[in-house]
C-alpha cells in the first residue's frame, strides 16, 4: 500500500531530508561564537548556572552525578584544598581595604540625599530618610564586599573572625569618612564636644552595626563551608535587618534629643 503524502507530516523536516540538513549561516556563526565563550568560562562561571542543586536532579530522583559533572559541591572542595592561608589573608586585607572607597561613596551619596545625622526634617520624606533609607543603604554598603566574597567566593575566607574583621573596617571606614564630611563641610566650625562626641559615638554605632551584620555573613559563610552547599543569603537577613533596626533607633533617639535642645551642649564653646 503506497504511504499516503501528507503535506505537513514530519517527514517534510528539513533534518529527515535524504540530503541531510545544511546549517544557515547565521546558526554556524551562532554555534561558534557560543563554542567560543564556553571555552573562555571558568569552572566559577560554569558552577554559576549549574543546574545540580535543583529539585529534579536531586539524588533521590536522578542519582549521583558523574564524575566529570561539576556541581557546587565538588567546586567548592576543589577551591578550599587550592586556596592558601597566604592567600585568604590577602583577600582579607582587599576586602578590608575596599571599605574605604566604598566608604567614600556611601558616605557622600547618604550625605547628598540627607540621609545624616540632621534632625527629622520638616516632612515625611525626611524623616524616612533618617530612620529607613538612609540606615538601609549605610549598612548595606559598609559590608557589601564582604558580603560578595562570601556568595560568589567563599572559599577565599577560612575563619569567621576575617569575615568579622572586614565588616568592622567597613564600619570603621564609612564612620572616618563621613566624619570628615561633617566636621569640614557641614560643621566647620565645630566644637571640641562635637569632635569628640563624632569620634567616639558616631563611630562606635557604624562598627557595632557592621560587627552585626557580619555576623550575618558568618553565618552564611559556615553554612556553605561545612555542608558545601551554595550560600544561603536569607540566613544573614534577620542580622542584617537587626543592624538597619538598631541604625534607624539611634537616628531617631539623637534626632529627638536633638529637638528637645539636650545636645546643645555639643555646639556650645567650652568657657
Amino acid at each position: 500500500m503506497a504511504k499516503p503524502n501528507r503535506e505537513h507530516g514530519i517527514e517534510h523536516e528539513p533534518h529527515m531530508q535524504p540530503a541531510g540538513h545544511e546549517l544557515d549561516p547565521s546558526e554556524i556563526q551562532a554555534e561558534q561564537l557560543l563554542n567560543s565563550e564556553r571555552q573562555k568560562e571558568s569552572d566559577a562561571d560554569r558552577v554559576e548556572h549549574g543546574v545540580w542543586e535543583e529539585p529534579a536532579l536531586s539524588p533521590d530522583l536522578a542519582g549521583s552525578p558523574q564524575e566529570n559533572q561539576l556541581t557546587y559541591a565538588r567546586w567548592l572542595e576543589s577551591c578550599i584544598e587550592r586556596t592558601t592561608i597566604l592567600q585568604s589573608m590577602r583577600t582579607t586585607l582587599l576586602v578590608a581595604l575596599a571599605a574605604g572607597p566604598w566608604g567614600i561613596l556611601g558616605a557622600v551619596w547618604a550625605s547628598l540625599h540627607g540621609f545624616g545625622w540632621q534632625g527629622l526634617g520638616s516632612n515625611g520624606i525626611g524623616l524616612m530618610a533618617v530612620l529607613v533609607f538612609g540606615p538601609v543603604t549605610e549598612e548595606v554598603v559598609k559590608v557589601s564586599t564582604a558580603w560578595w566574597v562570601v556568595e560568589k567566593r567563599p572559599y577565599l575566607f577560612q575563619t569567621m573572625p576575617q569575615i568579622l574583621f572586614c565588616a568592622a573596617c567597613g564600619g570603621f571606614a564609612f564612620a572616618g569618612i563621613e566624619n570628615l564630611i561633617y566636621l569640614y563641610v557641614y560643621v566647620p566650625e565645630h566644637t571640641l564636644a562635637f569632635l569628640k562626641f563624632r569620634w567616639t559615638v558616631c563611630v562606635g554605632l557604624h562598627v557595632a552595626c557592621s560587627l552585626v551584620a557580619g555576623v550575618g555573613l558568618a553565618r552564611i559563610w559556615d553554612n556553605a563551608i561545612r555542608n558545601r552547599q551554595r550560600p544561603k543569603l536569607a540566613l544573614g537577613i534577620p542580622w542584617l535587618v537587626i543592624a538597619i533596626t538598631g541604625h534607624g533607633l539611634y537616628n531617631l533617639s539623637v534626632s529627638l534629643a536633638e529637638l528637645a535642645g539636650w545636645l546643645d551642649f555639643l555646639h556650645e564653646p567650652a568657657s
